[in-house]
């Protein structure tokens, strides 16, 4: 019987991506138009890729640029405490994956997800050999997670994230699912909330663990080494949505008509699939790409992914999209790393946690219409000090929450030290 679930499930899965191509179908593929991304997510790998292995690998994964960026920390901690054993990392989306390649030490290996059908996902198993997989965040992929118990492999969700619409969704198939969460070894959630949500789902609540966000990790991370310079001034519109752009761009002209020395940068969330630079050509707006930047317009359009941090590090403040769009919000804690302080839209259930401690704070200013945004962009404006004290009051949020990925760390160790063990968390 369980064969037959598994072999509708494959067909429901192949149907789901066939109807998929016409719309991610070219991301499947490199950008230098040939078929390596696209076979290695059929767990077709070149000879570079492959290497002999004394001992099981840790396989992390990534779904994009933000879990990737994420995992970081705990990546470069796992290659120094386990030298013997090689780090895999997987991602879903392109984007992610060069940035690993950009960012990550060679030691690292690099592949996509395998697309999940029984046969390939055990044979991507077979290859790599895992003594545990680590799922940034909650990704559920039934046939891996099978797959991976049957070779007796450890499955850790970590920074687990279960949103009240994600909640939503997933309890529609919550039958289909309970197996699957429970070949979970670990749950290790963001907010007591996403704990509640697992649990609900099926999750055992001795194997769910609430350890806060690693995202103020990486934040500090990247205030390390970090100093101040005095430039001209700023203002980031970070991941900015499609149902963002008109309006950010109507705040940009506003901008330059009203302040001669601040300079304006937009970075979309999807590159391939934003408006802004035809909405800025209707407008008149003069811009540049980041790509052909020569510095005569002071307007900037990110076209790279990867980079937003550095923007990040250089304006007074920075509204983070996502936000004024239902999307759930993207990640606010980033500038605070460089203490300056966060505009945020009311949409926010993705970092609702997260946005809280901000807020309590007083880091950060919560908006619910882009007219509040235009008000609040001028007010920072206009008062420079207040915006100071903000983000070094934001600064303060990610020292106060830093320390994610030593509690982590401890926890991914009981499964090396003893892996014929049951851990609960603990």
């Amino acid at each position: 019987m369980k064969y037959i679930l598994w072999t509708f499930y494959d067909i429901l899965y192949a149907t789901g991506l066939f109807i998929s191509l016409p719309f991610y179908g070219r991301r499947f593929f490199g950008r230098d138009g040939k078929f390596h991304d696209f076979l290695e997510r059929f767990a077709i790998y070149d000879d570079k890729t492959i290497f002999p292995q004394q001992k099981r690998s840790i396989w992390i994964h990534a779904v994009s640029i933000g879990e990737l960026l994420a995992s970081f920390s705990l990546i470069e901690e796992l290659s120094v405490r386990f030298k013997d054993r090689r780090l895999i990392l997987s991602c879903v989306s392109r984007s992610a994956r060069t940035i690993a390649e950009e960012k990550l030490s060679e030691n690292t290996i690099k592949i996509f997800l395998p697309f999940d059908f029984s046969v390939v996902v055990d044979a991507a198993v077979r290859k790599w050999k895992p003594g545990i997989f680590v799922s940034i965040e909650a990704e559920i992929w039934p046939n891996l997670f099978r797959t991976l118990k049957d070779h007796d492999t450890p499955i850790v969700i970590l920074n687990g994230r279960i949103s009240e619409k994600s909640f939503r969704a997933y309890s529609s198939f919550r039958i289909f699912l309970k197996k699957t969460i429970g070949s979970v070894d670990c749950f290790i959630m963001r907010g007591q909330k996403d704990a509640e949500n697992i649990i609900k789902l099926g999750a055992d609540e001795k194997r769910v663990f609430v350890a806060g966000s690693m995202k103020f990790d990486y934040a500090y991370r990247l205030s390390e080494g970090y100093i101040p310079e005095k430039k001209e001034r700023t203002v980031v519109f970070g991941s900015i949505h499609r149902g963002e752009e008109e309006q950010i761009a109507e705040i940009t002209g506003d901008i330059l008509e009203k302040y001669d020395d601040v300079n304006v940068v937009v970075v979309p969330r999807a590159l391939d699939r934003t408006n802004i630079y035809q909405i800025l050509r209707q407008k008149n707006i003069r811009f540049e790409r980041y790509s052909q930047n020569s510095g005569r317009s002071r307007v900037l359009v990110v076209d790279r992914y990867g980079v937003l941090t550095d923007f990040y590090s250089k304006c007074e403040f920075a509204f983070v999209g996502g936000s004024l769009v239902p999307a759930g919000g993207q990640n606010p804690i980033e500038p605070l790393a460089f203490r300056k302080p966060v505009i945020y839209g009311k949409f926010h259930e993705d970092f609702e946690e997260e946005w809280a401690k901000i807020l309590e704070a007083g880091a950060g200013f919560e908006v619910r219409s882009f007219e509040e945004l235009s008000e609040k962009v001028k007010f920072l404006l206009d008062n420079p000090q207040i915006s100071r004290s903000m983000g070094e009051a934001g600064y303060r949020v990610i020292l106060d929450n830093k320390g994610r990925i030593s509690k982590i760390i401890r926890i991914l160790e009981g499964y090396f030290n003893e892996p014929d063990k049951m851990h609960h968390c603990q």
